[in-house]
């Protein structure tokens, strides 16, 4: 009884030496875990701190709309992005461990969400100096129309008609990733342009008066253009702001003789502004009608009648 007493004296002072090691190992780790949140918690005050100041600093120096959501989404990734990091690495206990996981999960990930991850980056495209903006009118995949929203993944259309003015009633989305795709063409206006580029065609007979011709379309043409010249050199200045580093021709009309077996052809190339498209057109028809009425060297072809035709070269 005397040996099983010491023993179990000893075995008392022994898990009675182990329990005080454990409170202290506990509370020391404990205030390893306070003092490693409190460092977290500073760091990541930092972090939203210049966060904030990132989002006064845009508000205050950034006056176009655009720019600023770019740069507060910008903001808003960065932030996000450096606090999963720091926390990532505040509660690992080995790096190489958490190297070896976010590389599986990231490959994962990448391979599920591909077409995902390709339209937030096309979305980075879009927002470029030559991308689009809200309003801008646009053409994709033969889709005509103005956009109406542009988000991370996907940008939508108010699809327009077969003439490019009035909506068709329907809103198109198409992803962001369509501006990596070599079948697909995305087509837009230069920034602050709003011009396309119609054709007219008028036949005569082929005795007609060749100089007479010249004269009376320019005339015609002329005319026709008095009232939209200043909107299209306008026009013509501002692309030559967006695309300093190349030269750009003017917003003129050009016209050129053909000669056909069924006449003397009068191909009139002309711009014109995309809301007042029908408008154009139809006077430059009528200042051709007038000048053809007025001159007897212009005469009509076999049919009896002189063939107007006005054709939209580009949307």
């Amino acid at each position: 009884m005397g040996k099983q007493s010491v023993l179990l004296g000893l075995y008392k002072r022994g898990l009675t030496d182990w329990q005080g090691r454990l409170q202290n190992q506990r509370r020391s780790e404990l205030r390893s875990l306070l003092a490693g949140l409190a460092v977290l918690g500073v760091v990541l005050g930092i972090v939203f701190g210049l966060a904030e100041v990132w989002r006064r600093t845009t508000f205050r120096y950034v006056q176009d709309a655009r720019r600023r959501y770019q740069f507060l989404l910008l903001r808003r990734m960065v932030l996000w992005f450096s606090i999963a990091i720091i926390i990532a690495f505040a509660f690992a206990s080995e790096l190489a461990s958490v190297a070896t996981f976010a590389g599986l999960l990231t490959a994962g990930v990448a391979f599920a969400l591909q077409s995902v991850i390709l339209s937030v980056a096309g979305y980075f495209f879009l927002i470029g100096r030559f991308g689009i903006r809200v309003g801008d009118r646009v053409e994709i995949a033969g889709v005509t129309g103005e956009v109406v929203e542009i988000g991370l993944v996907r940008l939508h259309l108010m699809e327009l008609g077969s003439e490019g003015i009035s909506p068709s009633g329907r809103v198109v989305a198409f992803p962001n990733s369509v501006v990596f795709q070599s079948t697909t063409g995305l087509f837009r206006q230069i920034p602050g342009t709003n011009f396309a580029w119609h054709e007219l065609t008028l036949t005569l007979s082929s005795g007609s008066d060749y100089s007479a011709v010249e004269d009376r379309v320019r005339e015609a043409v002329e005319a026709a253009f008095s009232d939209h010249r200043q909107e299209m050199e306008r026009q013509h200045r501002q692309m030559e702001h967006a695309l300093s580093s190349t030269s750009v021709g003017a917003l003129r009309p050009r016209s050129r003789l053909h000669l056909t077996p069924t006449g003397l052809q009068v191909i009139i190339r002309f711009p014109v502004d995309s809301e007042h498209a029908s408008e154009i057109d139809n006077r430059l028809t009528r200042e051709l009608l007038k000048a053809i009425g007025r001159e007897p060297t212009l005469q009509a072809p076999s049919s009896g009648t002189p063939t107007v035709k006005v054709t939209a070269d580009v949307p």
